[in-house]
């Protein structure tokens, strides 16, 4: 039942990012709401169990996105697996230490976009206007990512209430 809510939260995550939050701000504005759900599932899940959805919500959003195909699938797969060896030798999960995490997460994020947008375009330079997006985007997911990640944990406990027993 497990894989049904990773599914489920998944196809939400899919339909609030492109569907509800683009009618509210930009899209260069908002940061990728997917980072806390893998960071969650990095954390939170087992390795294994989760590695398949965590390649899935890359593939899904980068069928969506404008960008090369395995763009997020990769930019995901390493954030998953810097939260794994992070939580082995952090306690990354605590509530203090989240907001950075999930800033660290988008950091990742955006410099490996970034740089496979340097490299494709050969010219090796990052414009201004990117660092400051990258900027509001690691600092809206300081302070909005917890609040995510929490109700991701919170729906998570509700569905294994409601389908596991």
């Amino acid at each position: 039942m497990n894989y049904c809510f990773y599914l489920f939260v998944c196809l939400f995550l899919t339909i609030l990012q492109t569907a509800v939050v683009l009618e509210f701000f930009p899209s260069y504005q908002c940061y990728d709401l997917f980072i806390p759900y893998i960071l969650y599932l990095g954390m939170m899940r087992p390795f294994y169990e989760v590695l398949p959805f965590v390649i899935a919500s890359g593939l899904i959003v980068d069928s969506l996105s404008a960008g090369p195909l395995g763009l997020y699938a990769t930019s995901y797969l390493w954030i998953f697996i810097l939260t794994r060896v992070a939580s082995g030798a952090f306690v990354v999960g605590h509530w203090l230490s989240l907001p950075f995490v999930i800033a660290a997460g988008v950091l990742i994020e955006n410099v490996v976009i970034l740089g496979v947008c340097v490299l494709l375009d050969r010219q090796f330079q990052v414009p201004r206007m990117s660092i400051r997006i990258m900027l509001e985007q690691v600092g809206w997911a300081t302070a909005t990512g917890i609040f995510i990640f929490k109700g991701i944990g919170m729906a998570h406990g509700l569905w294994y209430a409601l389908f596991e027993e």
